[in-house]
């Protein structure tokens, strides 16, 4: 299982009365690459007072508090908020989804809300997210992980008519809310928030839990679909600040996702470019082998060839020999019968 994948399983949820935190101990590496947690990390920094919205055991609140930051957890777990009370100022226990819960949080302000695999269980998720937002400072900003449901994974699975939920990842079966790149920027705009910054965390094709392979999907069919530069984007971390009205800051906003989206799908195509030019080189060392393996038996042919020759050359001449001295002896034959006779007649 893959690092990033441990996080869509463990992280929160569901419904009323079920959860998904029953997995209290999860790794987290600030300095992973292409890990939703690292990202969020890093988008959060240092010394920010954070409310953390589906704080779960506590393993990234841990974190957190490592680089001096305050933080308030929101938890529907009972038993995983009393471990993550070990590091956090304090967690409340109930479901986002209830509206109450907000009210205990009424007098309080932070730097930073971190929702982390948390909108796509809930819901009512647009709600809970302007709720969220109401208890920034005006300089704050919201961090937060989405799954893309647009994976190509996914896709290939519906185009074999399949859309089987599991345990967790993609397709998690406690999963309300269903998004890709678009539609997570046009929610977040909805809550009054911009994005400013975008992480991806990537997962090849063929290498989710869903189980799908290349005998699923023809060559031309696949070729097309990595036409996608977000074919292969499995989660989304997004830093996002509150829009004040401002056309120029909304402008801004979208110029930065733009070019960010454009600096990122460079990358993919440099980098598929690069694996296709790798993939040529293999296959021209591959060939150049084989060369080598034809010349080597092109030049034992010739070897032989050359031996056929001289053991033909060897044979002819054996042959005219053998064919002179049958000659000779066939003649010698004949003189001798002819000199009996003539020694028969004398007599």
């Amino acid at each position: 299982m893959s690092v990033h994948s441990v996080i869509l399983r463990s992280q929160w949820a569901l419904g009323r009365g079920k959860v998904l935190s029953s997995i209290y101990e999860v790794p987290v590496d600030p300095s992973a690459e292409n890990n939703a947690h690292a990202f969020a990390l890093s988008m959060i920094g240092f010394n920010k007072s954070v409310l953390e919205v589906g704080c779960a055991s506590g393993y990234l609140t841990k974190l957190l508090v490592e680089r001096g930051c305050d933080v308030v957890g929101m938890e529907i777990d009972p038993d995983a908020a009393d471990v993550a009370e070990k590091w956090a100022d304090r967690v409340v226990v109930g479901d986002v989804d209830d509206e109450d819960i907000w009210n205990y949080i009424k007098d309080e302000s932070f730097d930073v809300v971190l929702l982390g695999d948390v909108l796509e269980h809930l819901r009512r998720p647009l709600p809970a997210l302007r709720h969220a937002v109401r208890k920034l400072k005006p300089t704050g900003f919201v961090v937060t992980s989405m799954p893309n449901v647009a994976h190509g994974d996914v896709r290939i699975a519906l185009m074999n008519g399949r859309f089987q939920y599991s345990e967790w990842g993609l397709l998690d079966r406690t999963h309300l809310r269903f998004f890709t790149l678009e539609t997570i920027r046009e929610f977040l705009s909805e809550a009054g928030l911009v994005v400013v910054d975008t992480k991806r965390v990537v997962e090849p094709l063929f290498h989710t839990e869903l189980g799908v392979t290349r005998r699923d999907i023809s060559p031309k069919t696949l070729d097309e679909l990595y036409t996608d530069p977000e074919i292969e984007t499995y989660q989304f971390v997004m830093k996002s600040v509150r829009e004040n009205g401002s056309q120029a800051v909304a402008e801004l906003a979208t110029r930065v996702n733009e070019l960010s989206d454009r600096v990122y799908h460079q990358r993919v195509r440099l980098a598929l470019f690069r694996k296709t030019l790798r993939d040529t080189t293999v296959l021209d060392q591959h060939i150049a082998a084989h060369q080598e393996y034809i010349k080597a038996l092109e030049g034992h042919v010739s070897g032989l060839e050359h031996n056929i020759e001289v053991l033909t050359e060897g044979l002819v001449d054996a042959d005219v020999r053998y064919r002179a001295a049958m000659s000779s002896r066939t003649v010698s034959g004949l003189l001798r019968r002819v000199y009996g006779k003539l020694r028969v007649k004398k007599n």
